[in-house]
């Protein structure tokens, strides 16, 4: 069984939490702190030690983004613990990803078309890779922007960081290549991009809150 929270809102239910995380998303960091070192043994047990840590906790991230989507979204109820629930968003991922590593791409391909035709604040038009459309900080969208990032912040991983260094600190992608570690900078566009879209989605949630 998880250890009770020994962090500073250790005291606080998951129920109290979810609570709490509706009304100011600082509260998402005591999730993370209570649930991310479980969920990584639980991934790392489910693939037999054959992702790296860099990659569970980037799907650890994930997961908490998720979580955080669905408690915005006015409409959750948590039917178990938030340990129980993000390693089964975790399972779902990690089993997701495998898939398309074994070359279902027919499958990401469709996914993501259906998520960006139900989404009006569409990636490619409102977010873009300067910022150049919300760069006016008394418009709606790039409030929107920086409350995402600050959210992406806190539930933890390396999105928060990336997008920072590209946008704002104009780092290439040979430059952030070589700071994450990642393997060419090919892969590096890929993280960025699921990045931007994650960041896309939790900002879309702002804009209707």
């Amino acid at each position: 069984m998880p250890k009770i929270s020994s962090t500073k809102f250790g005291h606080l239910t998951d129920p109290e939490l979810v609570q709490l995380i509706q009304q100011n998303q600082d509260y998402l960091g005591e999730v993370y702190k209570r649930c991310k070192t479980y969920s990584v043994q639980f991934m790392r047990k489910m693939t037999n030690g054959s992702k790296s840590d860099y990659e569970l906790d980037d799907v650890f991230h994930d997961a908490i983004l998720v979580l955080y989507e669905k408690i915005i979204a006015g409409n959750f109820e948590l039917t178990a613990s938030f340990q129980t629930y993000l390693n089964s968003v975790c399972r779902f991922q990690l089993l997701n990803k495998l898939g398309k590593e074994k070359g279902y791409s027919d499958y990401e391909e469709h996914l993501d078309k259906d998520e960006d035709e139900e989404n009006p604040m569409s990636y490619k038009s409102t977010i873009t890779d300067t910022l150049d459309e919300v760069e006016d900080p008394k418009k709606s969208q790039f409030t929107a922007i920086e409350k995402a990032l600050d959210i992406m912040k806190l539930a933890g991983g390396h999105c928060y960081e990336l997008l920072t260094l590209f946008w704002y600190h104009k780092k290439s992608m040979n430059e952030l290549t070589q700071y994450f570690g990642y393997s060419n900078s090919d892969n590096t566009k890929n993280q960025k991009a699921r990045c931007q879209k994650r960041l896309e989605k939790i900002a879309f949630n702002e804009l209707n809150n």
